[in-house]
């Protein structure tokens, strides 16, 4: 439900700036297909000020290596599932601060995610502030770094389900857009 969603999004928020130490204008890297976590992790991250970098599952070490460096990612919310390549990029981001999800460790996000309470104060960005740092599939050579601003994301959320999609109160959505464009 929003609600459940509200709640997790508010508990990854609070374990990214009380526990990390995320501070506004972080970047954070999101490794996952798209799911239920991913998209909490996504919501998470914009509360508490950073700015989200979706990487799609398929990517490898060489490709995340190259966004890690180009977009200055300090943290990372990767699913265990695939963390394999992920790990291949310590020599590039050594300091890179990592949390698993769908993890039965003690340190990952889920077992982190019980100790909190689930209420945040959101950071309130200014509507220049980046929310979101995408990359392109570099078809033509390096992948470009794209920057959305909290002003984007807000109109594609108001201007397209209400003059495109036309939702009326029956209407029932499957699936969404993939997180990491």
């Amino acid at each position: 439900t929003y609600e459940e969603l509200l709640d997790k999004a508010n508990r990854i928020a609070a374990i990214l700036k009380n526990d990390l130490g995320l501070v506004p204008g972080n970047r954070v890297l999101l490794r996952s297909a798209n799911n239920a976590m991913k998209a909490a992790a996504w919501l998470g991250v914009l509360k508490a000020g950073g700015i989200a970098v979706a990487t799609m599952p398929l990517l490898r070490a060489q490709e995340l290596s190259y966004m890690l460096g180009k977009a200055k990612v300090q943290f990372a919310l990767c699913d265990a599932r695939l963390r394999e390549e992920l790990d291949k990029t310590t020599s590039v981001a050594p300091e890179l601060k990592t949390v698993y999800f769908h993890s039965d460790a003690s340190d990952g996000l889920e077992a982190r995610m019980a100790r909190e309470s689930g209420t945040f104060d959101n950071v309130v960005p200014s509507h220049d502030d980046v929310a979101l740092i995408a990359f392109t599939s570099g078809t033509t050579g390096l992948s470009k770094a794209t920057v959305h601003f909290h002003r984007d994301v807000l109109a594609i959320a108001d201007c397209l389900p209400r003059h495109i999609l036309k939702p009326t109160p029956d209407d029932v959505f499957i699936g969404s857009a993939p997180f990491a464009f």
